[in-house]
């Protein structure tokens, strides 16, 4: 134990701390944190840290050797992130260190998507058909064969990033380029890192469970809502934490089936399925809670608190989460009609409808924001979080709010930018 008597547990890197950095508070309900992170954070961060470390998170040697420093000063009991591209380091500190977690080569197996394609494969998982290619005539050829449409991915990128519907091989080769050009810093270039993919139509969902001793207990569901096609733009979310229309049997049968097939055995996911007309397909597996406020709208809706329970896992302890309400929360991202760079976002209070616990601007004064396909995470310029008892409660405060929040820009024909502050401008007591 620390000296404050609580678990001590080593945070990797935050990330666009509007989005990330509630669940600190999760986190801080039950063990003390540390913070390796590649900048300093603010303070508001800081104030919820026992202290942190300053270093190149994508340096793996460099990220164990400074948690190993700090192992050799005090208990570590844990480690955990809810990055993606942090994943990886933060599985070789829980092997260096001896701490629960999964092998980085699990990681790789859910971050790789050809990876997890054929880890699921072999499984007889459900997902749809899919191949691997490096040019447009390959994926071409893939795409003749698994018929249109089809959807081309990039195999390392998350967040709907250069994913796009193809309908006909008119469009293919446009569609590989668009694909083909998505890229992050850390994330290194394959030549075959392109996926083409069968087209699954029907309802999107997200599974955010927790596993441990590779048994999988779903914490929440969220129903996707996507736009900007042929983009799959992440427009917003819905938990609805009523019971058992949620409670899907088959669903967690296909997330557990998907897990066994990786090997993911301990820690937490969040699985992403659309609904076939024979049932439920898995698009994807991230070894991470989810993202765009999940975890917040779990907690709003089904009193689970998402960090907790991973720092809970991250330490070696079985969580036990109980629901104590049955609400709907649902989050809608805000983007602008065209390129723009941003004055300032506003927010009158005084006309956001009851309902609405969260209103926020998110791009800070200057950075050049877009809709997709210039733009996508990095497009929104604000977001809307309501608090209902029903869906329908959700989507009409949803509504209603829209107007009060007011983007002050300039039409602008660059590149987007990805700097993102998040002023909260309206919090409900």
């Amino acid at each position: 134990m620390t000296p404050t008597g609580r678990p001590l547990v080593l945070l990797v890197g935050i990330v666009f701390e509007g989005y990330r950095s509630y669940l600190l508070d999760g986190v801080g309900s039950v063990a003390d944190v540390w913070l390796l992170a590649e900048a300093e954070p603010a303070p508001s961060v800081a104030e919820k840290l026992v202290g942190h470390t300053l270093v190149d998170v994508f340096d793996i040697p460099a990220l164990v050797a400074a948690a190993q420093e700090v192992a050799g000063r005090r208990r570590v009991t844990g480690v955990l992130s809810w990055d993606e591209l942090k994943m990886s380091g933060t599985a070789h500190i829980a092997r260096a260190l001896g701490l629960p977690g999964v092998a980085p080569d699990v990681v790789d197996r859910c971050r790789d998507k050809h990876r997890t394609r054929t880890a699921l494969a072999v499984a007889g998982v459900p997902q749809p058909a899919s191949e691997v290619v490096s040019s447009a005539e390959e994926a071409g050829a893939a795409a003749d064969r698994i018929g249109y449409p089809v959807v081309l991915k990039p195999r390392d990128l998350g967040a709907s990033m250069g994913v796009i519907r193809v309908d006909s091989a008119r469009d293919l080769a446009a569609g590989y380029a668009h694909t083909r050009a998505a890229r992050v810093g850390p994330v290194p270039y394959r030549s075959d890192g392109v996926l083409v993919e069968e087209y699954v139509g029907g309802p999107e969902v997200s599974v955010d469970s927790w596993v441990l001793d590779g048994r999988t207990h779903p914490l929440f569901t969220a129903r996707k809502t996507t736009g900007y096609p042929p983009y799959f733009e992440e427009t917003g979310h819905v938990v609805d934490g009523r019971g058992p229309g949620e409670d899907d049997p088959e669903l967690h049968r296909v997330v557990t089936a998907a897990h066994e097939a990786l090997g993911f055995d301990h820690g937490m996911t969040h699985v992403e399925l659309r609904r076939a007309r024979d049932g439920w397909r898995v698009i994807e597996v991230n070894c991470r809670l989810g993202g765009d406020l999940i975890p917040m709208l779990g907690q709003a809706a089904t009193g689970v608190d998402a960090g907790a329970v991973a720092t809970l896992l991250a330490c070696g302890l079985e969580p036990d989460p109980r629901p104590d309400r049955g609400r709907v929360a649902a989050v809608r991202f805000l983007y602008p009609d065209a390129p723009c760079e941003v004055d300032r976002v506003e927010v009158d209070p005084d006309r956001l409808p009851a309902g609405i616990e969260l209103a926020t601007g998110l791009p800070r004064p200057g950075t050049t924001i877009s809709p997709p396909p210039e733009g996508h995470v990095w497009g929104r310029y604000a977001l809307l979080m309501a608090v209902s008892d029903t869906p329908e409660g959700c989507a009409a405060a949803l509504d209603a709010a829209q107007p009060a929040v007011v983007l002050h820009a300039r039409t602008r024909s660059v590149e987007t930018g990805s700097a993102q502050g998040l002023a909260n401008d309206y919090i409900k007591p």
